[in-house]
């Protein structure tokens, strides 16, 4: 079945500023994606099953960390609906710290430089671009959407299980609070708010290399993962000017979700 038309924002121009609170206008669509963490990873992007929808919610970090930057930039500024920034689309587009945690900080500084080589000037405007945070509603549904956490939306680290959950609900507001970050999925009823992570497309750190996303349907939630031709990324990997050390940790995390054992450093609670 063909993908349906997407709808409309109203005032869509205004998603260029760091908050923007509106409705989505869905009539009868129902079938929303939300994806997070793409990470220049344009095989398992290609790969997305999914055919029949409404939207694409993105969440952030389209970019470090993989080889195909300005190509992942491109499909997301051509299909996406809502895109959130993350703390790398951050860097990127202001040439600032991702403020990762130590483990990655040497990858991301590495991978940060291929991104802008990588990359137009046209995406790094467009990466500064994205809000920070999106209120928006389905039909009744309040959703918060942010990369992070409401009250830190870039940099904030927060687990499925960590009791911050309480305070940044209550910050949100909202029905439904959508963030990513983590690379992890997870969903997490606190008090009447539902926490929903689809985990991460490009770089999933669940110990299986299966790209991760979540689908909005008919008022109810779903986490889900697919196969995608990894070769393909871990070919391109080898083919980017960084270091074979380099190439060998990110490919290890996109195979097992965690960096070589001589490549990890004591690790602060953070974010990748």
């Amino acid at each position: 079945m063909p993908a349906r038309k997407p709808c409309q924002i109203a005032n869509a121009d205004r998603l260029a500023h760091s908050e923007w609170t509106g409705r989505v206008r869905l009539g009868v669509f129902v079938k929303i994606l939300i994806i997070s963490d793409i990470h220049a990873n344009l095989a398992a992007l290609k790969a997305l099953p999914e055919k029949d929808f409404d939207q694409i919610w993105c969440i952030g970090d389209l970019v470090d960390y993989g080889p195909r930057p300005h190509e992942v930039v491109e499909w997301v500024q051509r299909e996406a609906t809502i895109t959130i920034r993350g703390n790398h689309d951050h860097a990127a587009g202001f040439s600032v710290d991702p403020q990762c945690s130590p483990p990655y900080r040497r990858l991301a500084a590495e991978t940060l430089r291929y991104t802008h080589a990588a990359c137009t000037g046209e995406d790094l405007q467009f990466l500064r671009s994205f809000p920070i945070q999106v209120q928006t509603k389905v039909d009744a549904t309040r959703f918060y959407l942010v990369h992070a956490v409401p009250t830190d939306p870039l940099f904030g680290y927060c687990p499925e299980n960590a009791e911050r959950w309480d305070s940044e609900v209550e910050a949100a507001g909202a029905d439904v609070l959508v963030v990513g970050h983590t690379h992890t999925p997870f969903i997490r009823h606190v008090g009447n708010t539902i926490v929903v992570n689809p985990g991460s497309l490009g770089q999933p750190k669940t110990g299986r290399p299966r790209a991760c996303y979540a689908i909005w349907e008919d008022g109810r939630l779903a986490l889900k993962e697919y196969d995608y031709p990894i070769e393909d990324t871990i070919q391109q990997i080898h083919a980017m000017p960084i270091s074979p050390r380099d190439q060998e940790a990110l490919i290890a995390v996109l195979k097992t979700g965690s960096l070589p054992a001589a490549t990890l450093a004591p690790a602060t609670a953070s974010g990748s």
